[in-house]
């Protein structure tokens, strides 16, 4: 399919991948959002050792099935749920009065 493309065209194509990646980043990072409002309601901490071992372990294992090597795969996985863990802390910190607000 693709080897009969030009690399313009295979390039408009990975520019395309890539516009979609930014998008499913963009809406994990609005899930975390919403894992935030539930976590400060439960007074559950934010970051969550085990749920970070059952996503990685997961990826890692979906990765090898895509004939994916799996480790630049933590890699990524790993930086995405550092990313949630921080959109979660200021979702929070945002939802908590100010000491001036408070006065």
């Amino acid at each position: 399919m693709y080897f009969h493309m030009t690399l313009e065209e295979v390039r408009a194509e990975i520019t395309q991948v890539d516009e979609e990646i930014i998008q499913l980043i963009a809406q994990r990072q609005a899930l975390a959002q919403a894992i935030a409002v539930i976590k400060q309601k439960d007074k559950i901490p934010v970051h969550d050792h085990e749920r970070k071992n059952d996503v990685l372990a997961y990826v890692m294992k979906f990765a090898q099935e895509k004939h994916l090597d799996p480790v630049p795969v933590k890699s990524i996985f790993e930086t995405l749920i550092s990313m949630n863990e921080k959109q979660q802390r200021v979702t929070i910190e945002k939802s908590i009065p100010s000491k001036r607000q408070l006065r």
